[in-house]
């Protein structure tokens, strides 16, 4: 029994992994990790951080004091110019009424890339820091192949009969694979890194989607638009009015607006930073998914090390059990009834 036992869990560690797709969705993972690990370093998450604060920064500086002093020295309000330049200049115009609404949606993702960068670090080391994910599939269909090997050719010889070691060698290597799967799973902390890539997968999964990619997608095109036009068309108008050359005109904007002058050497930097951020999005979502359904779509992935942990103690249990000397006497003959007192034996 405890060899049939020892079969049924190696052909269950052999059929799990390869009936639910354990290697197209280890392969998202490792795809996305690839993808996004420089980005979620604690470096790049920072620099995210920075660009951000410098373009809300800018904008915030140009909404409130830079296109006002501009309207008041032109005897204009600040509404009057914005509808000017919006006339003149539609992404500019565009811009300046949108940027509202879109800097909070950079914000939110900014934010979910904070709070979850340990939380993507520590799942990357999935199932250690320096081996892929992938590698997961074959912590089962290994242990399942060498128990099913085990338990197989154990029963064969139990069933055959006369005097074999062979079905203890059987169970020995059963309770020593047992011992490897729960130790190594405790060991490497498989328990906690799936934990942690359960929290950033519940984190990403609204960003992860094609809605919120086109969405993000239309309002870089935006922020693009508005700024190439910022700088390649309102400020040498503005410089012409104010009759100064465009490198004039813009020093002495950075004098007066600090923040502006920062943000129009940056901007072009930031936003190409994003946009490719963006990109890496959308070119992920199909391996996100993959990776978001392990072990299936219903069950959170912190279950996955469960699924070698219960085999593991099992076989420690069952085939350590089978393994003791219980109702076997000195040379494995089996206990019988004991003859009557003074019955004599035959020789």
């Amino acid at each position: 029994m405890a060899l049939a036992l020892v079969l049924l869990l190696g052909v269950g560690l052999i059929v799990f992994p390869l009936a639910d797709g354990m290697p197209e969705k280890t392969q998202g993972v490792d795809n996305v990790q690839d993808t996004f690990r420089q980005t979620m370093s604690k470096q790049g998450v920072q620099t995210s951080r920075d660009d951000l604060v410098t373009m809300e920064a800018m904008l915030a500086q140009l909404q409130s004091e830079t296109l006002p002093q501009l309207a008041q020295s032109r005897g204009m309000q600040t509404d009057q110019l914005k509808g000017l330049l919006g006339l003149r200049f539609p992404a500019v115009g565009k811009g300046l009424n949108e940027v509202g609404v879109i800097m909070p949606r950079f914000e939110e993702t900014v934010s979910v890339m904070e709070q979850q960068g340990s939380n993507f670090r520590e799942a990357d080391e999935i199932p250690t820091a320096d081996v892929p994910n992938t590698a997961v599939t074959y912590l089962f269909l290994v242990p399942g192949v060498i128990l099913a090997v085990a338990g197989g050719t154990g029963l064969f010889f139990s069933f055959r009969g006369g005097r074999s070691m062979i079905p203890t060698v059987a169970l020995a290597v059963a309770v020593a694979m047992g011992a490897v799967l729960v130790i190594g799973t405790l060991v490497t902390d498989q328990i906690g890194k799936t934990k942690s890539a359960e929290k950033m997968f519940d984190a990403f999964r609204p960003t992860f989607t094609d809605a919120r990619y086109q969405q993000m997608r239309s309002d870089m095109d935006t922020l693009k638009a508005f700024a190439a036009e910022m700088q390649n068309d309102t400020i040498p108008f503005l410089a012409a009015q104010a009759q100064q050359d465009v490198p004039t005109y813009k020093a002495s904007l950075a004098t007066r607006y600090p923040q502006v002058g920062t943000g129009l050497q940056e901007t072009p930097r930031i936003l190409g930073r994003f946009d490719g951020m963006i990109e890496d999005i959308g070119s992920n979502i199909e391996s996100f998914k993959h990776a978001d359904s392990i072990p299936s779509a219903d069950t959170p992935v912190s279950q996955v090390p469960w699924y070698l942990l219960i085999p593991g103690i099992g076989l420690i249990a069952v085939a350590g059990a089978a393994l003791l000397p219980l109702g076997r006497r000195d040379g494995g003959a089996p206990i019988g009834p004991e003859a009557p007192s003074g019955t004599p034996t035959a020789v």
